[in-house]
C-alpha cells in the first residue's frame, strides 16, 4: 500500500502536463502512486502520460469513455486508489519538491485527518519561482502546532480555510468512513466535499512552513468546465451540505459555522460570476426563495444566529442587487467586528497628541478598516498606497498619498492588505515609524 495516492483529473491538459508530472516525480517522498483519470481528452494528454509511465511504474492511467468533468474523475480516482492518504492535484500546477513529505510527516506525527498547506495563484511566467507566505507566531500557535476541530473555533475562522481540494492531504479513512464524494456540478463541484471534510475532521492541522507548497496556474481556457461559474452551483453545494449535516444529526452543533460559510460563499459566487445578468438572476432567486431555503434547514438554529450574520442574510432580501453591498463584506470586516474591543485598545495605545497613524492600502481592506475607525472614532491621518492612480484621491475622507510624501509626519503605519508586511517594512527602511499588520494582529492569514 503506498503512503499517498495522488488523484489527478485530466482533460486536454497537454500544454502544461509535462511540467506538472516532473514536479510530482521530483517529490522527496517517493512512496506514492499517481492516479491519472483521462476525461476523454482529444489532445496528446494520454500519450504524454504513457511516455512518463514507461519510465515510472508509480503512474497509472484510467480513461473515461466520455467527458464527465473533474468531480466524476476524482470520485473514480478514489475508487482506484490504494494509498493511506489522498491528495488531489491538477494537471497544470507546480508543486514544491517537499510538499508530500512535509504533509505526510505532519499527518503521521500529529495523527491528523487533514493537513493543509500554502498555495498561491501565479502566472505561468513565475510558476517555477519560490515564494514565501510568512505567518505570525500567534497564527502558528493556533493552527500549526496542534490538531484542532474547526467546530471548536469561532464560526468566522472557517472562512480562512479555502474550499479547494488541492492544498490539503486527506486521511483515506476520513473520506471513506463518512462516504464523501465530489458533487457533479458544472462548477464548485469540490465545495461540498471539502467543506464536509473540514467539518467532519476532528484532527486538522496546518503545515508549519512559510514557503508555498503548491503553485496554481492562473490562466483561462474556454474548454475548461470550471470556467462556467454558475453561482447556482454554490447554492446547490451548500444545500446538500446542510441537509447532509442535518441527516447526520450534526447540524445544531455546527450551524453557526455552516451559516457563516454560506453567507461568504454566496458573496464570493456573486463576485466570481462574469455573467452579470446571470448573477442578477441568482441574486433575485436568493431574495425570493434561496435564503429562506437555507433558513428552513433548521429555523431555530437560523433564528439563533448572532446579529452580525443575521443582518447579512437580511441584506440579501432587503437590498437591491445594483447596490453591490456584498462587495464590502470580507473576512477583515468580520474579524474587526468580532474583535472590536481588542482593536480599539490597540489604537488607544497610540492615542497621543503628537502621534499620527496612517493606514497602508487603499483597496478593499483599506476601505473596511477606515470605516471601522470612523464608526469607533479612531483617528487616521492619511492612507498610503503605492499605486499612482490612487495617490491624490480620497478614501473614506482620507487623503491617499505616497510614503515619501507623508513619512515625516506619521509615527505609526497600520497595514490593511494581507501578505505585504515584509514589503512595507522594506519600504519604510530606517525611518522611525512603527509598522503593524492588522491581519496578523487578528490572526487572519
Amino acid at each position: 500500500m503506498p503512503k499517498i495516492s495522488i488523484i489527478m483529473p485530466l482533460y486536454n491538459a497537454s500544454k502544461y502536463l509535462e511540467e506538472t508530472l516532473r514536479s510530482i516525480l521530483q517529490q522527496t517522498l517517493e512512496d506514492f502512486e499517481l492516479i491519472c483519470i483521462n476525461d476523454a481528452s482529444t489532445d496528446d494528454t494520454v500519450q504524454i502520460i504513457r511516455n512518463f509511465q514507461t519510465k515510472d511504474g508509480r503512474i497509472h492511467i484510467f480513461s473515461n469513455a466520455e467527458r464527465h468533468g473533474a468531480a466524476y474523475s476524482r470520485n473514480r480516482g478514489m475508487k482506484e486508489a490504494k494509498g493511506e492518504y489522498f491528495a488531489f492535484l491538477d494537471g497544470d500546477d507546480i508543486f514544491d519538491e517537499e510538499m508530500l513529505e512535509k504533509a505526510y510527516q505532519a499527518a503521521e506525527e500529529k495523527c491528523a485527518d487533514i493537513v493543509t498547506y500554502q498555495y498561491l495563484h501565479v502566472s505561468s511566467d513565475v510558476i517555477h519561482h519560490k515564494f514565501d507566505r510568512v505567518h505570525s507566531e500567534e497564527y502558528k500557535a493556533r493552527y500549526c502546532r496542534q490538531t484542532f476541530s474547526l467546530s471548536e473555533y469561532a464560526p468566522g475562522e472557517l472562512i480562512q480555510f479555502p474550499l479547494g481540494p488541492c492544498d490539503k492531504l486527506y486521511r483515506r479513512s476520513l473520506i471513506e468512513d463518512n462516504h464523501l464524494a465530489f458533487q457533479n456540478l458544472t462548477s464548485g463541484n469540490d465545495l461540498y466535499f471539502v467543506f464536509m471534510a473540514l467539518l467532519l475532521s476532528k484532527r486538522t492541522v496546518m503545515l508549519e512552513e512559510d514557503r508555498v507548497m503548491l503553485y496554481a496556474r492562473d490562466h483561462f481556457r474556454q474548454g475548461r468546465i470550471s470556467l462556467n461559474r454558475d453561482p447556482m452551483c454554490t447554492y446547490q453545494a451548500f444545500m446538500k451540505a446542510g441537509q447532509d449535516l442535518r441527516d447526520r444529526n450534526m447540524f445544531a452543533c455546527v450551524s453557526h459555522h455552516f451559516y457563516y460559510r454560506v453567507f461568504y460563499s454566496l458573496r464570493d459566487a456573486l463576485l466570481a460570476d462574469k455573467d452579470r445578468e446571470r448573477a442578477k438572476r441568482f441574486y433575485g432567486f436568493l431574495q425570493e426563495e434561496g435564503i429562506e431555503h437555507f433558513r428552513a434547514i433548521d429555523r431555530q438554529c437560523f433564528d439563533e444566529l448572532d446579529e452580525y450574520i443575521r443582518n447579512g442574510f437580511r441584506h440579501y432580501i432587503e437590498k437591491d442587487f445594483t447596490s453591490g453591498w456584498y462587495r464590502e463584506e470580507n473576512i477583515l470586516k468580520l474579524f474587526l467586528h468580532q474583535n472590536a474591543e481588542r482593536v480599539i485598545a490597540l489604537f488607544e495605545r497610540y492615542r497621543f497628541p503628537d502621534q499620527k497613524i496612517a493606514v497602508w492600502g487603499a483597496g478593499e481592506n483599506g476601505k473596511v478598516l477606515l470605516e471601522f475607525c470612523r464608526q469607533h472614532h479612531l483617528d487616521i491621518s492619511v492612507v498610503i498606497d503605492k499605486s499612482r492612480d490612487k495617490q491624490g484621491t480620497e478614501l473614506a475622507g482620507c487623503k491617499v498619498a505616497a510614503l515619501h510624501e507623508v513619512a515625516d509626519d506619521i509615527q505609526i503605519i497600520i497595514i490593511s492588505a494581507r501578505f505585504i508586511y515584509d514589503d512595507v517594512v522594506r519600504e519604510v527602511g530606517n525611518r522611525e515609524i512603527e509598522v503593524l499588520d492588522i491581519n496578523r494582529f487578528l490572526c487572519i492569514d
